[in-house]
């Protein structure tokens, strides 16, 4: 059995010693197998730098014939809206990965099968995460209102459209799957994203020649 370990933290500052020592007391514990992403939680799984790279080693191993589980220490780690939640554990699951959550105490494969139980689990704490975002984002928007009524807030401007630039890097992942020849759909199924974004993105690296 290959283990690989996954944590989050949102900021910088943020500690991840704790997660860290609880991926400790799990047998198979190496750090070479450790991934951290220090982001925020509604930046899609698929999407951040380092799940990329667990996920493509995790499914290179699996390719190989060898078990794998990943491990986190909680199912917000994974992200904070239940469809991402449910899309990224599906791709694992698909890639005949075992996801097991520390806290909620699951494992998403049993014996090789799907884990009825886990999907009750993941869906209620999911959507505990995701009420916790929406109440996160209320709170923003509350303070942009009164920062917006004070002169404090300058949003962007009506009419502006995203630069190529700041498109390219939002979605870091499109650029290198488009780079080795993916399909636009094989990119949508992989990212959760639509193949209209897929197509923009693409739109962009051949108007810089990168493609």
């Amino acid at each position: 059995m290959n283990f690989f370990f996954y944590s989050r933290i949102s900021t910088i500052g943020q500690n991840v010693s704790r997660q860290i020592e609880n991926f400790k007391t799990v047998p198979g514990f190496h750090s070479q197998n450790l991934f951290v992403d220090k982001i925020q939680g509604n930046v899609p799984f698929i999407e951040r730098p380092e799940a990329a790279k667990l996920f493509d080693a995790v499914t290179t191993i699996k390719r190989d014939g060898d078990n794998v589980t990943v491990v986190i220490d909680s199912i917000d780690r994974l992200g904070r809206n239940l469809l991402d939640i449910l899309h990224t554990i599906e791709r694992f699951t698909k890639n005949g990965i075992n996801v097991q959550s520390m806290k909620e105490g699951f494992q998403t494969l049993v014996n090789g099968k799907e884990n009825p139980i886990a999907k009750v689990v993941v869906s209620v704490m999911g959507s505990i995460a995701e009420m916790e975002r929406d109440r996160i984002k209320e709170r923003t928007k509350e303070g942009i209102h009164i920062a917006k009524a004070q002169g404090k807030f300058k949003g962007r401007k009506p009419g502006s459209v995203q630069p190529d630039t700041k498109l390219l890097e939002r979605h870091p992942i499109i650029v290198a799957k488009l780079k080795k020849g993916l399909t636009y759909r094989e990119i949508a199924d992989i990212t959760g994203k639509s193949t209209a974004t897929v197509a923009k993105v693409k739109k962009v690296l051949n108007k810089r020649s990168i493609l």
